[in-house]
């Protein structure tokens, strides 16, 4: 009896684990069309990004909050309105997820997901005219192409591609109207506190899929801005430090300094320390043809410039120093004046250049 009782509790458990995959997989299982759809299915999409909480420029991730609608017209969801008492039918929760699992839906995933998103709310709307309206509130993580070349006064380029699992172009194709477009906002404020949000563009396209049929694609791109003077204590206070010790070097009246060649050597080695240093805190900001990291290669050669020309005007070979004698001290009147306001006017030339 007991082993019987076992067997028996052993088959009611396969029963229900086997029953409750099938509920799971059903979102995810390919359905035929509905009979009398008018191909292709026109699924209309509402990307409402609701936060951006945590960015990562090292790997490409962006952790993100996003609301999705997506509106269809499906003839089988009729019904009549007078009979049922209302327009509309509305589920929510547990109901929304066994509802969509039963009826037809564009099976519409987010390319670029990192693995599986976290879904705060479900909702299913069924009007009598046969519109159908999915809306799914959730929060995962997204691969993004980071370009890490204007740093620290980058935009990052957020997206979130969609496309359908199983029907092709021929069966679906995502549509975009100016309601749609008025409905898909972004936030005011980000939760990642050094970056806001500027715009939201949805493009289309199409790529070739299982058996090289042509599959939709829409893409919803937010572009995000990077709030560059929160990294103006950081990254350009050193380095404006470091790089004043060519004041020293230009401007120091004769026997002030000792030894200006070891001076200089100490500025270059605290140059290359503060190159490490910012790119292990913001790494890959150094890799790249960054204006900061610009800044710093021709820093090196403004440094190793300012001592030859110091040692120069000092050097009693100088050329033409017995004829003209008051040429050195000319001369460095000239310069003290001259290289700070090349390399400022560089500087500020590549700023502007990234910003633009």
């Amino acid at each position: 009896m007991y082993r019987i009782g076992l067997s028996i509790l052993l088959a009611l458990f396969a029963v229900l684990s086997l029953t409750g995959l099938s509920l799971a997989d059903d979102a995810s299982v390919r359905k035929p069309l509905p009979e009398g759809i008018q191909r292709p299915v026109q699924v209309h999409l509402v990307v409402r990004i609701l936060d951006v909480l945590k960015i990562e420029e090292t790997t490409g991730e962006a952790q993100i909050g996003v609301e999705i609608q997506q509106r269809w017209r499906d003839p089988t969801q009729t019904f009549n309105p007078i009979a049922f008492g209302r327009d509309r039918q509305d589920f929510a929760g547990r109901e929304a997820a066994e509802r969509t699992a039963v009826i037809w839906t564009p099976s519409i995933i987010i390319e670029n997901q990192i693995g599986d998103g976290k879904v705060q709310l479900e909702a299913l709307s069924v009007r009598s005219t046969g519109d159908v309206t999915l809306t799914r509130r959730l929060e995962g993580s997204f691969r993004f192409a980071k370009d890490l070349s204007a740093f620290p006064f980058d935009m990052q380029r957020l997206p979130l591609s969609f496309v359908s699992q199983f029907y092709p172009a021929d069966d679906l194709v995502f549509v975009l109207n100016h309601q749609d477009r008025q409905l898909s906002t972004i936030p005011d404020e980000l939760s990642a506190s050094d970056w806001d949000a500027k715009s939201l563009t949805f493009t289309t396209a199409q790529f070739y899929g299982w058996s090289a049929r042509p599959f939709a694609r829409m893409t919803a791109e937010m572009v995000i801005d990077r709030k560059w003077p929160r990294y103006f204590l950081r990254i350009f206070v050193p380095f404006m430090a470091v790089l004043s010790v060519s004041l020293f070097i230009l401007w120091s009246p004769k026997g002030l300094i000792g030894d200006k060649t070891g001076v200089t050597y100490s500025a270059l080695l605290a140059l290359a320390a503060l190159s490490f240093t910012f790119e292990a805190s913001f790494p890959g900001s150094m890799s790249v043809t960054s204006p900061i990291a610009f800044m710093i290669s021709i820093g090196y050669f403004y440094l190793i410039l300012a001592l030859l020309v110091d040692l120069l005007l000092e050097s009693k070979s100088l050329p033409g120093r017995l004829a003209f004698p008051y040429l050195p001290q000319e001369a460095r009147v000239a310069v003290r004046y001259l290289m700070p306001a090349l390399f400022i006017i560089i500087c500020i030339g590549i700023t502007l250049r990234s910003m633009a």
